[in-house]
């Protein structure tokens, strides 16, 4: 008889005898509640599984991830702060044309542009020179003045910020380019990132006498400089700079026979005393003379000198000083 898939043809009584047959009753029993208590072992450990993995997901805390080689960072990111600002440069500039015109000038940056203004009233008010809508001014490195409506200066423009020298004979209202300034104005470069600074003189860089220069006067035979410590002038027999020490000197001025110059920590002035050093040339021996003193000044601030037919101004923080008598007294310029 073939046999069929779909139905069983062997009987009990015909089979062999199992292993399961051969336990015990009592065995049996005891095997099956170890099957069993192993099926409800292996239900809880998948539960706890399943658990473990679902509050991974859904907790929001996040945990350190481990690195190999070193103890896991537990440290925050670095919160992010804004850029510091540019230092706005301190160097002003003043230049009188007479004793009732004055000019002066901000330092400026490539972009945050310096600003010229004129005073026909002696310094009592001010007009702001449109020179960045003339001929796109960002940075003054020298001003002079040689009357009430004629002015001079060596300075950056442009987009690229490209020195070159500018001129005016009429007040202001327009200027022409004038590269010779460049080589008969001497001026004094901005301030590196090192502190250091170059003066510039007949178009050429000569080494300054010291790290930072502080202040800087020239005319058309003399070049002064002010460091920290000394008060130097440029010797162009040899090549090389004269120097006297004086400390804290904020503004000088070149004078036909003398330098006039303001610093702070002068015997018996509170304020800047103002000091000149007679003799048309600087020499090893120079000794200064006390003058003046303007005791209202900020001791802090930077500060610019100009003198026109017998009177002189000292420019320092918002406020201007005048002096009648060449720099003996001195009285606040009202605003």
């Amino acid at each position: 008889m073939t046999p069929k898939q779909s139905r069983s043809t062997y009987r009990a009584g015909d089979r062999k005898e199992t292993f399961w047959d051969r336990l015990g009753s009592r065995r049996r029993t005891l095997a099956l509640i170890g099957l069993a208590l192993f099926l409800v072992a292996d239900v809880i450990l998948v539960g706890l599984a399943l658990t473990a993995n679902g509050r991974s997901a859904d907790d929001a805390t996040q945990r350190p991830i481990p690195t190999f080689g070193g103890t896991p960072s537990t440290s925050a990111a670095p919160e992010a702060t804004e850029e510091p600002a540019a230092a706005e440069p301190t160097d002003r500039f003043i230049a009188a044309g007479s004793a009732t015109v004055l000019w002066r000038a901000t330092q400026g940056t490539c972009e945050a542009p310096a600003v010229v203004e004129r005073s026909a009233d002696a310094g009592v008010t001010w007009a702001a020179i449109p020179t960045v809508e003339t001929f796109d001014l960002r940075i003054v490195y020298a001003l002079t003045a040689t009357s009430e409506d004629e002015v001079q200066l060596v300075g950056s423009a442009g987009p690229e910020c490209t020195v070159g020298g500018y001129s005016s004979t009429d007040a202001g209202d327009t200027w022409a380019s004038t590269p010779e300034l460049l080589s008969t104005i001497a001026y004094q470069t901005p301030v590196a990132p090192d502190g250091s600074t170059t003066v510039v003189m007949t178009g050429q860089p000569v080494v300054a006498p010291c790290p930072v220069i502080e202040a800087l006067a020239a005319d058309a035979t003399r070049t002064v400089t002010a460091c920290s410590a000394v008060l130097a002038e440029w010797d162009a027999t040899n090549g090389s700079w004269t120097a006297i020490p004086f400390a804290g000197i904020h503004a000088v001025e070149l004078q036909s026979e003398q330098i006039l110059f303001a610093a702070r920590g002068v015997t018996g002035c509170a304020g800047l005393g103002v000091l000149r050093v007679p003799g048309t040339t600087l020499t090893a021996t120079s000794a200064p003379e006390s003058v003046g003193c303007v005791a209202a000044a900020d001791l802090t601030a930077p500060a610019a000198l100009t003198s026109a037919e017998g009177v002189s101004w000292l420019w320092v923080d918002d406020l201007l000083f005048s002096s009648p008598d060449g720099g003996v007294s001195w009285g606040a310029v009202p605003a």
